[in-house]
């Protein structure tokens, strides 16, 4: 039982330590991104056509809801916070970090969900890709249909998001696989798949007056 605890607290500590040496995620005000602020999540410059990341019903389905751009050039779509997958329900204040697994949430975009955690869909045969959408569980793999988490990666001077899961392998380490997320269109409207090339990001904080 000793030596169990011992294994365990070393693991702790690594995990503490190796998050801590991974650098912050910052606004472009250059505040370090925190869990549970809310955040407007805007493709840099534009991005493809269209304003801040939101919910639409798209791909002739009406639930549940697809991550895409909205329509609006000037419009900041919706809220969402971040929370590390490691960390505790209600943990906040905590420094966003690349590279870590993380759960994305509107913070009021239910709809027909059951609850506005992003997810991946399931495999979309017609359009041949894997899109983003809600009614993800938060504290269980953010992907019912393709295990994972979400992370925000560097992507030269900005940001991009990316999912990863891990694959069956052979040798160790185990590396996961990790697919972009960029912008699949379609009849006007840019929606958030699995992409060669990345919708590139910033965040910007929810201020509410």
């Amino acid at each position: 039982m000793k030596t169990t605890f011992v294994i365990i607290s070393f693991l702790l500590y690594a995990f503490y330590f190796g998050a801590a040496d991974l650098d912050p995620v910052y606004d472009p005000s250059h505040k370090r991104l925190l869990t549970g602020v809310e955040y407007y999540i805007h493709p840099f410059l534009g991005g493809s056509s269209g304003g801040g990341i939101t919910i639409a019903s798209t791909r002739n389905k009406t639930c549940p809801l697809d991550v895409a751009q909205d329509r609006n050039t000037y419009a900041h779509g919706l809220g969402v916070t971040f929370h590390p997958a490691n960390i505790k329900k209600g943990v906040s204040g905590r420094v966003i970090r690349v590279s870590t697994d993380l759960i994305i949430k509107f913070s009021s975009a239910k709809a027909c969900a059951r609850s506005a955690v992003w997810k991946v869909d399931k495999y979309d045969n017609l359009r041949r890709r894997y899109f983003v959408t809600i009614g993800g569980v938060q504290g269980k793999e953010g992907g019912e249909s393709l295990g994972g988490w979400f992370r925000i990666e560097k992507e030269k001077d900005d940001y991009k998001i990316v999912h990863c899961h891990q694959v069956e392998c052979i040798t160790t380490p185990c590396n996961p696989v990790c697919n972009n997320v960029g912008a699949y269109y379609e009849h006007g409207r840019t929606l958030l798949a699995f992409t060669d090339e990345p919708l590139v990001l910033l965040f910007q904080e929810v201020f509410k007056g």
